[in-house]
């Protein structure tokens, strides 16, 4: 329970997967290098802390709840595992990483890391591949980056796609490359919300391969290598898997007097009462705290907020989520004719299958099988094909290993299944979300105190949470300064 003391800035933080627990411990670690004495409080509705960052270990498999892992091109997660000393813990993926591979035409086929294998292959045809080259002659939109302010110049990722690079490149590429980051359809998502880099380039440099060469050049001058152009950094996790970062920051928390992280605690209402937050459980405990960060999915802060104002009730409650089945098969070795040399492999919406993709998860990361065991990774379900969700855990096995047998050459029955169902799964950023967010800013600025994060909003990997969670960290001690000045003056 928060101290019930005028010195203490007493938090509450809703809901504790990466993003809540990541910004406790940097608004804890700030308050602290200040001086100033605050006490918080996490409120988990489930039995263990972590949301969909949680690792499962099952007689000898090693298999991820949720996010497989983060690239290592964000400093800020960098600066949570040290601060966590989790350095020694870091698992770097392996080199079989730099294979990717596609289903099209019914075959699995590497995606072309190099101009001159991208030539060569014949994952599209010369007319598609010539189409993409005119990119260079694609004028640049004239709105770019209103899409907050203008809801109208807000297009989908499809649209961008067949606009600078063609409908088969769309198709091809970028459909599959949008199912394997959120689960979603690129028809349906919004480019300046999604992949708010791609609009910066077009905007800057007119389009993609003029920004490509623009700034390889950029970086040969600096001695670099790379463009930047698009994700970068090396997938990694840690020896004990994803779960490892958030039994960190928990057992960090608890070691502090002034911290605590409550499981099993549903809250049920967030209101404002006397110029203080009060949180209500669903065991009918109250406690008044004087700032709330809401870190719940949206459709949950919609719940507890959604009486302070319409916009909250409305706009987060809109907010549409993509359902998942993550199916884990387990396998011994000798049963895969395939060699798993690679990532893993995307399908296309084209190819009309239920799979999203497959992760050869133990050729990515070791550890994760038994000796002489291999690990896949299967994804199905999403916001283009929510019925799938609807089969029961031996129906969705079944299709799914009816689609990989012939593709990976799989003999027999799996040695391991672990069907995870999320209903739930990943925030999908529609056109009108930048504009949703600006209207659910401006309310919630009218709440002093009140602070909204997590993956519903701008960003959805473990990366875009942990960085947010240093901004927050510091909007909030910056508006508890204010205060304290406001109130220091008005005392004298």
């Amino acid at each position: 329970m928060a101290p019930q003391n005028d010195n203490i800035t007493t938090v509450a933080v809703i809901a504790g997967g990466i993003a809540g627990l990541a910004t406790a411990l940097n608004l804890r670690d700030r308050a602290r290098a200040e001086g100033r004495d605050l006490h918080v409080t996490v409120f988990e509705k489930g039995s263990a802390p972590g949301g969909n960052l949680q690792t499962i270990r099952q007689d000898g498999w090693q298999l991820e709840w949720g996010p497989n892992g983060f690239l290592d091109n964000e400093p800020a997660t960098l600066r949570l595992v040290d601060r966590l000393g989790l350095r020694e813990k870091l698992q770097c993926s392996s080199d079989a990483t730099a294979h990717r591979f596609l289903l099209v035409n019914g075959r699995i086929q590497e995606i072309p890391t190099s101009p001159k294998a991208f030539l060569k292959s014949r994952m599209m045809s010369t007319a598609a591949k010539l189409r993409m080259a005119a990119e260079l002659f694609i004028p640049a939109r004239k709105d770019l980056g209103r899409a907050a302010e203008d809801p109208g110049t807000d297009e989908t990722i499809d649209q961008f796609g067949t606009r600078r690079l063609g409908k088969t490149f769309a198709d091809i590429m970028l459909d599959p490359m949008v199912k394997g980051v959120f689960g979603g359809d690129s028809k349906r998502l919004s480019l300046a919300a999604s992949f708010p880099r791609m609009v910066e380039l077009e905007k800057d440099y007119g389009g993609l391969f003029k920004a490509m060469t623009k700034m390889a050049r950029k970086k040969k001058k600096e001695g670099k290598s790379g463009t930047d152009a698009g994700p970068s950094g090396v997938l990694h996790s840690f020896t004990g898997g994803m779960g490892s970062l958030i039994d960190a920051v928990v057992a960090d928390l608890a070691a502090d007097p002034l911290a605590e992280v409550k499981t099993n605690t549903d809250v049920q209402r967030i209101s404002r009462e006397d110029g203080r937050w009060m949180v209500a459980t669903a065991d009918g405990e109250s406690s008044t705290f004087d700032i709330v960060i809401e870190a719940a999915p949206a459709h949950a802060a919609a719940r507890h907020l959604g009486h302070l104002d319409p916009v909250f009730a409305d706009h987060l409650a809109a907010i549409p989520f993509a359902p998942m089945a993550v199916i884990a098969l387990g396998f011994s070795r000798d049963a895969v004719t395939h060699d798993l040399n690679g990532f893993g492999m995307l399908v296309p919406t084209q190819e009309k299958r239920d799979l999203l993709g497959v992760l050869w998860t133990s050729s990515i990361f070791g550890g994760r099988a038994p000796d002489g065991q291999v690990l896949l990774r299967c994804m199905a379900g999403g916001y283009g094909n929510p019925g799938f969700m609807d089969q029961t855990d031996q129906e969705m096995t079944s299709v799914l290993m009816s689609e990989l047998r012939p593709l990976l050459g799989l003999k027999g029955s799996p040695e391991m299944v672990r069907v995870i169902k999320h209903t739930r799964a990943i925030a999908q950023y529609v056109p009108g979300h930048l504009a949703r967010l600006r209207e659910i800013d401006q309310v919630t600025a009218k709440f002093p105190g009140l602070y909204l994060t997590g993956s519903s909003y701008r960003g959805i990997s473990v990366n875009n949470c942990v960085k947010e969670s240093e901004t927050l960290a510091e909007n909030v001690m910056r508006d508890l300064a204010v205060e304290s000045g406001h109130t220091r003056t008005e005392a004298l």
